[in-house]
């Protein structure tokens, strides 16, 4: 009779622990839905959102735990997941598009990706659609919370193509140089001369506007690349304001909390002038990704 009573309260025990998780886990969507009813889409997405936040946090932790523990989730279990909620599909993430400001993952803490889940085919997929991404908007860098993924992870380049369609005073100003495209993750950014050079920077995230954003001159990056292999990266000028602009992103960090307020301004502020406000801003890609 002992016996039984003991299980059952270990039963009720385990229930409300399960129930008390549930709870944490979710506050920040019921939260949201209190103080505002949402479209279904919205709803939608926000499920979505929790799906890939609690993938993350199991992800991240299951493949850190011995093999030969009880706990330790299957490989193949967290490929699969992967599949499932990383699918191409057009609603699902990532996306083929670029977040915009007020996307609550572009003001998140980004999470960090352990090597095995790097190494796998399903997460290199994710890789090449990321730089498909920042090459189908012509961008010199991007990173994962732009399309949707809150993982630590972006990737930067500046091919000789964008270098011919920049004015020879702005490269010397801006002291742009080819970047090779370079994939970090789970990056660790070490300033290394605090000189700051204030210049205008965009962004994908907000897009139609600039500002003038001072930065560090020179930066060294530790990171792993696409094979889960760690190097080290150190830059000056320009490529070191696009790492410092990417590296933000990872922080939930956007340049508009650095910039110069004056500076603020809509890029194409004189073409509405001059076409009376008959214009149209477009958030999809300058090309088609392949």
């Amino acid at each position: 009779m002992v016996t039984k009573l003991r299980i059952r309260r270990c039963k009720s025990r385990h229930r409300q622990a399960e129930e008390q998780k549930y709870q944490c886990d979710r506050w920040w969507i019921t939260s949201l839905l209190e103080f505002k009813k949402y479209p279904s889409s919205d709803i939608q997405a926000l499920n979505t959102m929790y799906r890939i936040y609690n993938f993350t946090n199991v992800a991240s932790r299951v493949v850190t735990i011995k093999r030969n523990s009880a706990r330790f989730v299957n490989i193949l279990k967290i490929k699969e997941t992967i599949q499932r909620l990383l699918g191409m599909n057009s609603n699902e993430l990532p996306y083929a598009h670029v977040c915009q400001v007020g996307d609550p993952v572009l003001r998140g803490h980004a999470m960090k990706i352990e090597p095995e889940v790097i190494r796998m085919a399903d997460f290199q997929k994710v890789i090449t659609h990321l730089i498909n991404v920042m090459r189908a908007y012509k961008s010199y860098g991007i990173s994962g919370p732009q399309i949707g993924l809150p993982w630590q992870i972006f990737a930067i380049e500046c091919t000789e193509e964008i270098m011919e369609g920049v004015e020879e005073t702005v490269k010397k100003t801006h002291e742009m140089n080819i970047i090779p495209m370079t994939i970090f993750i789970n990056p660790e950014l070490k300033v290394i001369d605090y000189t700051p050079i204030t210049l205008y920077e965009g962004c994908e995230s907000i897009r139609g506007y600039s500002a003038a954003v001072p930065r560090a001159y020179e930066v060294e990056i530790k990171a792993l690349n696409a094979s889960a292999e760690q190097f080290t990266w150190r830059a000056c000028g320009w490529s070191a304001r696009i790492a410092q602009h990417e590296y933000d992103h990872l922080q939930g960090k956007l340049y508009i909390e650095k910039m110069d307020v004056r500076t603020f301004q809509c890029t194409a502020w004189d073409k509405i002038n001059k076409n009376k406000g008959k214009m149209r801003l477009s958030y999809l890609p300058k090309k088609i990704s392949v």
